[in-house]
């Protein structure tokens, strides 16, 4: 109908325009339809960007196994052969762990030999046995 009554021959000439209210609610109405369209466009939007990072966290790491996660994450080439050498080198540290309390045990095994092999060479003979009969 407000089309209509643009296109009539009152609203016609450019000079009766300025007269004309239907003129002026047609720019009205396209705006206000406009501005709608962008707000309900902003509230979809910022309803999505609030909700999927949520969304993500909630079914990608929430509820899920260690072993789970690790196997998403692994699909991806790049992080799973990150993966692949943070277990390799924990493997290895644990590795170097145990060699050390190794080499710590033997030294003091030897540390231990000397001491005794250096007190039963200075002590008497009297007190090689110090409590007979046990």
């Amino acid at each position: 109908m407000r089309r209509k009554a643009l296109a009539s021959s009152a609203c016609a000439s450019p000079d009766n325009k300025r007269f004309c209210p239907e003129t002026f609610l047609d720019v009205v109405a396209e705006k206000l339809a406009y501005n709608a369209v962008l707000f309900i466009n902003y509230e979809l939007l910022q309803d999505f960007f609030f909700q999927f990072p949520r969304e993500l966290d909630s079914n990608l790491y929430y509820g899920k196994t260690l072993q789970q996660t690790r196997d998403f994450a692994s699909q991806n080439p790049h992080i799973g052969q990150q993966l692949k050498l943070i277990e390799r080198r924990q493997r290895l540290e644990l590795v170097m762990t145990r060699l050390n309390e190794l080499v710590r045990q033997q030294a003091a095994v030897e540390q231990h030999g000397r001491k005794r092999s250096h007190w039963s060479t200075t002590a008497s003979p009297s007190y090689s046995n110090p409590f007979p009969g046990l």
